[in-house]
C-alpha cells in the first residue's frame, strides 16, 4: 500500500483497513462470511469517503491545479456512494446467512463491481491527486492535518451522510439505535474479528 502524505496521516488505519476488507473478499467465497465482509465494507468505505468529501477533496480544489482528475474522483466517489446504498439496503438488519437468500446473483455482482469500483478508486488517488498535497507546507500543511484528524473522528458509517452538523448527529444516534435495537447479525463474526487482529498486529512496532 502506498504511504499516504503527512497531512493525511489520520486516515491510515482507515485507509488500510478498507484495503484489507478488498482483499478478504478477492479470497473469501463462502457466503455468509463474504455478507459479513461487505457490513464491514459499507460502513469502512462511507467514512472513508465522508472524510475524502468534507476535507480532502476541497484542499485539493484549493491547490489550483487541472481539476480533472479530482472531478474524475469525484464522479467515481458518487457512484462509489450508491454502490454502498444499495448494498446497505440489502445488507441491513439481515443475517449474513440470509443476505443471499432473495438475489445471490445481483448481491455478488453489485459486491465484485463495488470492490474493483473502490480498489481503483483509492489507486487513482494514489497517482494523480495525493502528489498533489506535497505543494503544501508549513501553516497549510499543519491545518489540513488537523481538519483530517477531526473528520476521522466524526466520519459517518452511512453512505449519504447529511452536511449539517445537526443532521450528522441525529444520524448517528439513529443509526446507533437501530443497530442496536433492530441489528439481526449474527453474534460471531469470525473473518471480522480476523481482521480487525491482523490489523491491530501489524499497527505494532517491530
Amino acid at each position: 500500500m502506498t504511504d499516504l502524505p503527512a497531512s493525511l496521516e489520520p486516515l491510515t488505519e482507515n485507509r488500510r483497513e478498507l484495503r484489507a476488507i478488498l482483499d478478504l473478499l478477492d479470497q473469501e467465497r463462502d457466503p455468509t462470511p463474504r455478507a459479513d465482509l461487505a457490513i464491514e465494507l459499507v460502513g469502512s468505505s462511507a467514512r472513508y469517503e465522508d472524510v475524502m468529501e468534507r476535507v480532502v477533496y476541497p484542499a485539493l480544489r484549493k491547490i489550483g491545479q487541472d481539476t480533472r482528475e479530482l472531478d474524475r474522483a469525484e464522479s467515481d466517489q458518487l457512484a462509489i456512494r450508491e454502490g454502498l446504498t444499495d448494498l446497505r439496503h440489502r445488507t441491513q438488519n439481515v443475517k449474513p446467512s440470509n443476505v443471499h437468500a432473495s438475489d445471490p446473483e445481483g448481491f455478488e455482482e453489485l459486491l465484485d463491481r463495488l470492490v474493483n469500483s473502490i480498489r481503483m478508486h483509492l489507486d487513482h488517488e494514489d497517482e494523480m491527486l495525493f502528489p498533489l498535497l506535497d505543494q503544501l507546507e508549513g501553516p497549510n500543511l499543519g491545518e489540513l492535518r488537523d481538519e483530517v484528524e477531526e473528520a476521522v473522528a466524526h466520519a459517518s458509517t452511512h453512505p449519504h451522510p447529511p452536511h449539517s452538523t445537526v443532521g450528522r448527529a441525529v444520524r448517528s444516534v439513529m443509526e446507533k439505535l437501530d443497530r442496536s435495537v433492530h441489528d439481526q447479525s449474527t453474534i460471531s463474526h469470525p473473518e471480522i474479528d480476523q481482521l480487525h487482529d491482523d490489523l491491530e498486529a501489524s499497527a505494532e512496532p517491530e
